[in-house]
C-alpha cells in the first residue's frame, strides 16, 4: 500500500496487523483491545454526524455523549505496544541559541523547571 487511501481507523488496524510478522498468539490480547478501540473511535465519527444531523433540524445544541478525549491517546499505546508504529523520527538540533549570558541562564532554569 502506497497511496495511503481513506479508511477507517479499523481498516487501518487491520492493514497494519497484517503487515506485522513479528505478531504472535501472545499478542492477541492486546491486538483485540485495540480492535475494540478502533471500533469505538469510528462509531464516534457516526455519533458526531448525528449530532450534526440532530442540529440541522432543530437549530439547537448538539445532542451528544462527552467527547472521547482518551480513545486515540489509548489506541495509540497499544499500537506501539504491539510495535505497530514506526520509530520517532530523529529531532535534529536547532540554531544555535545567541541569547545573552543572563537569558541562556534563565532558559535553562525554565527547561528545568519544565521536567519537574
Amino acid at each position: 500500500m502506497t497511496g495511503f487511501e481513506k479508511m477507517s481507523v479499523a481498516e487501518a488496524l487491520e492493514v497494519s496487523i497484517a503487515a506485522a510478522a513479528h505478531l504472535t498468539d501472545r499478542d492477541a490480547g492486546a491486538i483485540a483491545a485495540a480492535r475494540a478501540l478502533a471500533k469505538k473511535i469510528d462509531l464516534w465519527d457516526v455519533i458526531f454526524q448525528w449530532a450534526c444531523e440532530d442540529v440541522a433540524e432543530t437549530k439547537g445544541r448538539p445532542k451528544v455523549p462527552e467527547n472521547d478525549n482518551t480513545s486515540l491517546g489509548t489506541l495509540l499505546k497499544y499500537l506501539g505496544a504491539l510495535g505497530l508504529t514506526p520509530p520517532a523520527a530523529e529531532v535534529k538540533p536547532g540554531p544555535e541559541s545567541k541569547a545573552s549570558e543572563p537569558q541562556q541562564a534563565i532558559n535553562e532554569m525554565r527547561e528545568r523547571l519544565r521536567m519537574v
